[in-house]
């Protein structure tokens, strides 16, 4: 099974379908995993499985303050920079940009321990 971790950055609850992929295919679809993002939460979600460890897409929602915001996004190439936003990294950050959430990608900073240091 594939995880990714999701940080809510904003004041809204999100609600959110990611879309999984069968196999490496981005024409094939294999199910979907619906959760939601509380204000300034962080959420490790389980998705896929080892046969299908990639993601298709993401839809998003809110109502805040009166707005309804929807935004779907659907990988239909391999390599896009959407494809490689939610494939190649382990942590997805959404900040509230104006009147768009937007997603930021990362994996977690590596430290380095040289073996041969002395305290």
């Amino acid at each position: 099974m594939a995880e990714k971790t999701f940080n809510n950055r904003s004041a809204a609850s999100l609600q959110i379908v990611l879309l999984v992929r069968q196999g490496s295919n981005p024409a094939n679809y294999a199910g979907e995993v619906v959760f939601t993002l509380r204000p300034g939460q962080t959420r490790t979600i389980f998705y896929g499985s080892e046969e299908n460890p990639f993601l298709n897409g993401i839809v998003m929602s809110t109502n805040l303050n009166g707005d309804i915001y929807s935004k779907t996004q659907i990988v239909t190439v391999r390599g896009t920079q959407f494809d490689n936003l939610l494939n190649f990294n382990s942590i997805i950050d959404i900040l509230p940009i104006s009147t768009d959430y937007v997603m930021f990608g990362r994996n977690p900073e590596m430290v380095m321990q040289d073996s041969n240091m002395t305290p």
